[in-house]
């Protein structure tokens, strides 16, 4: 198929029409800028020929121009199969479709509404749409041919049934018939049954698979059973086994027993040696606590009495620094007080300035009220003059006496016909020549009117007359002429119709010949067109000025009066003295405000600098008064604390020295007491209550082994009584059989399995086998474009799936994904698939013919070199395909022969309606 004209009205960015006329096979470049329409034109093109004229979703009530209610329309006109078809069809609310055939002379009628929308969908192999817009998928050819801006544009085009059947067709290999894909659909059911196509796993939840999880089921319960007739075995010979660990731990408990009675006597004679021991460590404990508190307590006061003396070297180190921190505190005080007095000043000047600057604000909006004042005298003054000059000519129209065209026009058509008349009347009449000897004036009658003449010596005179006709010589006499013709009497009346006729319109309008008629209507037209020209005048000054009468000009004139008087009022001034009063330099007032605010932000900054350098040197002030109170507090609180404590004690420093020293005598003699009762007891491991520990412990352990070597035995014993009760031998068989009844089943199901996989194995082979042949002439088209396009001896080859789902380049290190090559490689690629695709269809097969390629900025990621070899590729092309290259450059496609260039934004403005 391919595009003879097209035209887009009321979608998107096109409100108004844009037509594109004298489209065929070649090249055609659609240039414009970015975001005027490019891709709305191919998307217009793909609405009307694959959407349902009724969709009215999200997606389509966006192709309306923006902020309007406008309903989107296409107009198509294309041909396809040999034929001639014009598609009219509009969206949302005025939808419609209409498809009209060319018959050789005319369009007539074919289809309309839902009928028309599925002959077109024929035409380009698309599949019906679902719901809302048609998506790209379900666009037939074009899917394959059009490389337009979408989100899948880097994405292979993909191939549904009737795509791939067209394709199989146009390279030669016959498509597969019904019978055969029913065959192969069985087949493929069958085989997904059992597998899933893409891993091949065994699909959850088949019969393969529940059988299989049943044998399992059924081994898992027979191993299960097997195994518990194995542990019940195994607990009878353990029961035994308890039977006698059990009497061996009861002669081991007595033997323990009395190992234990013989231990009393020793343990009594340790028992008494403790005790003493015991009481002369408590009075250890106690000497030594009396020692210790001693001992505290001197140094307590020893430390208490060098913290007097501290205390008191720190108050006379003090004094100087006190001293001098006061000194600091005048000396800031003052540099404080001077600060606050310059940035009192300073703010000062800074508030002057602001005055000056807000007077000069003023003066500047006084001077720009001036301005636009006079502006608006001048305004007013021209919108007078204008409407002075449309009333003066209206009324010089209105004096005017209504002559129209049609009048003027009949006087002359009078006029012609009594020329006429008189010309025929001069053909029925006499002639009479008369030649002076010597000057002569001479008088010449005829039908009425007399003629004066005056000739000079030798001139000749000829007159012609239709009856009669008279000629007078002064001084001379009279000669009359006459004829006896029958018609001259005929045309005299009719001449003579005409000459009242044109006399009574000449009369009726105050004129004295038709000349002097046209021009009275002459000048009635200027007048009108004088009239027409004002009031034009007066429409474009009201239109220039945005208002909608002088009158509104005038109260903007009298506005701006009194804002102007306002603003003079505040400043003090008549609007004379405003006038010649002079402007100040508002920029420089304002860099003199900004100087002063800086200079009043550096005054404020040493302001706070001076007053927190004087915050500071008081705080260190109160820091040096206070360390010095506090050292002399402490001086005196540490003594008198000293004398506190010593008083209550009743020593001196000397004399408590003294008891301590008598005290850690006393507490030496009694721990060597205690040493002498140690060393009289036995080791500490080898003592009897130790002993007695262990054989203590040993009888607890032996029984608690002989309470759970019971436990064990009764747990046995009662799992024997339940295996005997629960009939395990039985089940166990019963488990057995099933088993292999189970294993029978799911051998006959896995043995259908593998028939289908391998039947499946042979059709894929087979499928494989025709898709290659399929493949082959499409990939080796694709590839002789791409590789001369990349150049540099470039030769990878590139591969195809069935599906158009996948495409790979055969590299020396194996098939490589085309996602894995650059942006220009992969639109390149693309790029020649539809070129390739476009010219098998256009030139293969039993039904080709010429089709339509879109290219919407193809090879924007492509280098110099390429493009310029891709352009040649698309030279080749044009011979047989129509190729729309849609791009906002130009330039880069001048060279190729035999183009035609539309100038989208152009052809836009064109048809913007005029002003």
């Amino acid at each position: 198929m391919i595009l003879r004209r097209l035209c887009v009205q009321h979608f998107r960015c096109f409100r108004s029409p844009v037509d594109l006329q004298g489209l065929g096979t070649g090249i055609h470049v659609i240039h414009a800028p970015n975001e005027t329409g490019k891709s709305s034109l191919i998307l217009a093109v793909a609405r009307a020929l694959f959407d349902r004229h009724s969709t009215k979703d999200r997606e389509m009530n966006l192709l309306r121009p923006w902020q309007t209610k406008l309903s989107p329309r296409v107009k198509l006109e294309f041909e396809t199969a040999g034929k001639r078809y014009r598609l009219e069809k509009a969206f949302l609310d005025d939808a419609s479709s209409v498809l009209d055939e060319w018959t050789g002379s005319r369009f007539e009628r074919l289809a309309e509404s839902q009928e028309a929308d599925a002959l077109l969908r024929g035409f380009l192999v698309s599949s019906v749409p679902g719901n809302g817009v048609t998506k790209v998928g379900n666009w037939g050819l074009a899917r394959l041919l059009w490389l337009n801006q979408s989100e899948e544009r880097y994405d292979l085009p993909g191939l549904d049934t009737p795509l791939k059947a067209r394709l199989l067709e146009t390279v030669g290999v016959a498509a597969l018939s019904n019978e055969e894909q029913s065959l192969l659909k069985a087949m493929e059911g069958a085989y997904r049954r059992f597998f899933t196509p893409k891993t091949g796993k065994l699909v959850t939840g088949s019969d393969l698979d529940r059988e299989g999880a049943r044998m399992r089921e059924l081994r898992e319960e027979a191993a299960r059973l097997t195994q518990r007739l194995a542990e019940i075995e195994q607990l009878a010979s353990e029961s035994m086994d308890l039977g006698q660990k059990q009497l061996s731990l009861a002669e081991e408990r007595r033997t323990y027993e009395q190992r234990l009675a013989s231990l009393h006597e020793r343990i009594a004679e340790e028992e008494k040696l403790e005790q003493q021991a015991a009481l002369r460590e408590k009075d250890v404990e106690r000497q030594r606590k009396e020692w210790q508190s001693l001992d505290q307590k001197q140094r307590e006061l020893l430390a208490l009495q060098q913290k007097v003396v501290q205390q008191e070297d720190l108050l006379a180190r003090n004094e100087p620094a006190l001293q001098e921190a006061q000194g600091l505190v005048r000396r800031a005080e003052d540099g404080a007080r001077e600060a606050r007095e310059r940035h009192k000043a300073q703010q000062g000047e800074m508030e002057l300035a602001e005055q000056r600057v807000e007077r000069g604000r003023l003066l500047e909006d006084a001077r720009a009220s001036l301005a636009e004042q006079r502006k608006l005298d001048g305004l007013v003054k021209q919108g007078t003059r204008v409407e002075t000059s449309v009333e003066n000519a209206r009324r010089k129209t209105a004096g005017l006496k209504a002559l129209p065209d049609a009048e003027v026009k009949r006087a002359e058509e009078v006029q012609r016909k009594l020329t006429q008349a008189l010309d025929r009347l001069d053909a029925q009449g006499v002639e009479v020549s008369f030649t002076a000897e010597g000057p002569q004036r001479i008088e010449w009658e005829a039908q009425g009117h007399t003629t004066p003449h005056k000739l000079t010596s030798e001139e000749q005179k000829v007159f012609s007359g239709v009856r009669a006709g008279a000629l007078r010589i002064k001084g001379v006499g009279e000669v009359r002429v006459r004829t006896a013709a029958e018609e001259i009497g005929k045309l005299e009346a009719e001449v003579e119709k005409h000459r009242k006729d044109l006399a009574r319109r000449l009369h009726e309008h105050g004129v004295d010949d038709v000349v002097g008629l046209r021009a009275a209507w002459a000048s009635q037209q200027a007048a009108l067109q004088e009239l027409s020209k004002y009031e034009e005048a007066r429409s474009q000054f009201l239109e220039d000025n945005k208002v909608e009468s002088v009158e509104v000009l005038r109260e903007q004139q009298r506005e701006q009066a009194r804002k102007t008087g306002a603003l003079s009022a505040q400043l003090n001034l008549s609007r004379e003295e405003l006038q010649t009063h002079p402007f100040p330099e508002l920029k420089a007032l304002t860099e003199e405000l900004k100087a002063r605010r800086q200079e009043v932000k550096a005054r404020d900054k040493a302001r706070e600098e001076a007053e927190g350098a004087l915050r500071k040197a008081e705080q260190h002030l109160k820091v040096v008064t206070q360390g010095r109170n506090s050292a002399q507090a402490a001086a005196q609180a540490l003594g008198l604390e000293l004398k506190t404590q010593l008083n209550t004690l009743g020593l001196s420093l000397e004399g408590l020295g003294a008891e301590v020293e008598r005290g850690e005598a006393e507490l030496n003699r009694l721990e060597n007491m205690v040493k002498g009762l140690r060393a009289q007891l036995p080791r500490l491991e080898a003592r009897a209550t130790v002993e007695r520990k262990k054989l203590q412990d040993t009888l607890e352990r032996i029984g608690d082994e002989e309470k759970k070597n019971q436990e064990k035995r009764i747990r046995a014993q009662a799992l024997l009584e339940q295996a005997a009760a629960d009939g395990l031998y039985s089940r166990l068989c019963e488990a057995e059989e099933k088993l292999a009844l189970a294993e029978a089943a799911f051998q006959r199901l896995e043995t259908r399995a593998r028939a289908a996989e391998s039947l499946r194995a042979m059709s894929q082979a087979w499928q494989d086998q025709v898709t290659q042949t399929f493949l082959a002439p499409i990939e080796q088209e694709i590839h002789s474009r791409l590789a001369y396009i990349r150049g540099g001896g470039r030769s990878e080859q590139i591969l195809l799936d069935a599906e158009f789902s996948e495409a790979r380049l055969q590299t020396a290190g194996g098939p490589w994904p085309l996602e894995g090559f650059s942006w220009g490689m992969r639109e390149q690629t693309l790029f020649t698939l539809r070129l390739a695709l476009g010219e098998l269809l256009a030139r293969k097969g039993p039904r080709p013919e010429p089709q339509l390629v879109v290219l919407d900025d193809a090879l924007v990621n492509t280098d110099a070199a390429r493009h310029q070899r891709a352009l040649e590729v698309i030279e080749s092309a044009g011979d047989t395909l129509q190729i729309l290259i849609l791009t906002a450059f130009p330039e880069r496609y001048r060279t190729l022969r035999g183009v035609k260039e539309f100038d989208l934004r152009a052809l836009a403005q064109a048809s913007l309606p005029s002003s």
